[in-house]
């Protein structure tokens, strides 16, 4: 899968992707844009659901072009997330819709829907200049770059390749405990309970354990559905939401700490520009957020996305599209195994490709670790046209403080995409011991 050049000209204007920089010092140097195999971000350009882009065309109401007067979302999504998330997420019959919870569409992304949660939380705190914390795994997404833009310190639970990639519940109370010691501010734990980027499926066991810690020192919690749809056919994925409803049911409200659970849709669906998310919270939260926040700094958009995406998502089309795509990424994952510890002679564990998620995450080679010339992701662009992703995101602009160690790879290019990155790379000596480039 290669960039359209397109996506990448934006003239002289900063830009703080340091893909877009890779991608310039690679055609200095004579490679075309076309030739460069790209599994870094999560992002296909070209492979959004046919049926959703047909009803783009089709399903659009006169009307769908304007304002909306509602900061919930466009009304015809809104109902048919309401619909669907309490029982695509298994919540118990015991948490009521529209007392407990509630359900709006997002529109701007999840990173920002989480960017002013972490805001509410600052603003709602009782003691303005206690610094916030948030609590989060590493390896994993960019929450420190959300949350640190914010003024939060960042606290980190690891995660190891021996316990394939899940968290220890008492790493994370302890954390926990720590973060709390340390301000009376607000706090946070993250749950992903759909490991990005390792794929990895936390234990139910795991993730209440997890709760719990964050109820016994007043943490906030945030629950990150970024990839819940994207598991292997037969694997249940736990549900952090209903788990977290189960922990907080049975206390009163006035001891529920605010929370919120975000989840996409576009990134299902292989459609990233759209935008397009559901957000779960309490009442008052989506109140304050959307209600309060919102108006502070925009308006609803997207809307013909909106009305096309919950057209979408009322057809058998969309859930059959769901279920030939996570069979596909089953045979990808199990195809990458081989051809990881064939072509490139990795070891079982320097490599994990969980069953709940779009990437794997791979170690280095050890022969890199001496080498000075930059960062492997480079190395690995200029010699064999192959750019990966980093091992743990972090905000365009920023230089990473962990994770240079590990990359990640984007499984959602065809099959014969993948094979060809992999048979560059081991051409090019980009194998496990290393050894001579012998060509393309």
């Amino acid at each position: 899968m290669s960039v359209p050049e397109t996506m990448v000209r934006d003239g002289d204007l900063y830009n703080p992707y340091e893909d877009t920089e890779l991608l310039r010092e690679a055609t200095a140097a004579g490679r075309k844009v076309a030739d460069i195999i790209y599994l870094s971000l999560g992002e296909t350009w070209n492979g959004a659901a046919p049926g959703l882009v047909t009803a783009l065309g089709k399903d659009v109401p006169p009307h769908g072009h304007g304002y909306v007067l509602s900061p919930y979302g466009f009304p015809a999504l809104r109902q048919m997330l309401r619909s669907r998330i309490p029982t695509e997420h298994q919540l118990p019959p015991s948490a009521r819709l529209g007392k407990e919870y509630e359900v709006a569409v997002s529109h701007g992304g999840t990173r920002n829907a989480m960017f002013h949660f972490g805001r509410l939380m600052a603003d709602r705190s009782r003691e303005p200049d206690a610094r916030p914390a948030v609590v989060c795994s590493s390896p994993g997404w960019d929450y420190p770059g959300v949350f640190g833009a914010l003024g939060y310190y960042v606290h980190r639970f690891p995660l190891d390749p021996e316990t394939e990639y899940r968290p220890d519940p008492g790493d994370v109370a302890r954390i926990l405990r720590k973060a709390r010691a340390e301000t009376s501010g607000p706090l946070l734990l993250v749950v992903n309970a759909q490991h990005n980027p390792t794929g990895a499926n936390w234990a139910e066991n795991t993730v209440r354990a997890m709760i719990r810690a964050a109820l016994e020192v007043g943490s906030g919690v945030l629950v990150d559905d970024a990839y819940y749809a994207l598991h292997e056919p037969g694997v249940t994925p736990v549900s952090a939401l209903r788990i977290l409803l189960e922990e907080f049911g049975a206390l009163p409200a006035t001891r529920r700490p605010p929370w919120l659970a975000v989840r996409s849709l576009s990134k299902q669906f292989h459609c990233n520009g759209w935008g397009i998310g559901a957000l779960t919270g309490p009442p008052a939260v989506l109140e304050d957020l959307l209600g309060r926040l919102l108006p502070e700094y925009g308006f609803v958009s997207s809307v013909p996305l909106q009305a096309a995406m919950a057209s979408w998502l009322g057809s058998r089309e969309s859930d059959d599209y769901l279920a030939r795509q996570r069979g596909e990424y089953a045979l990808k994952r199990a195809h990458m195994t081989r051809h990881l510890t064939g072509e490139l002679g990795y070891p079982p564990d320097a490599f994990f490709i969980g069953p709940c998620g779009p990437y794997l995450l791979m170690r280095t080679p050890p022969w890199y670790d001496a080498r000075t010339d930059g960062s492997y992701r480079s190395f690995c662009l200029r010699r064999s046209g192959v750019l990966l992703g980093e091992g743990h995101m972090t905000t365009p602009g920023e230089l990473p403080a962990t994770g240079q160690d590990q990359v990640r790879l984007f499984l959602g290019p065809a099959t014969r995409t993948l094979t060809r990155a992999v048979q560059r790379m081991a051409a090019a000596g980009l194998t496990w011991q290393g050894g001579p480039a012998t060509g393309r």
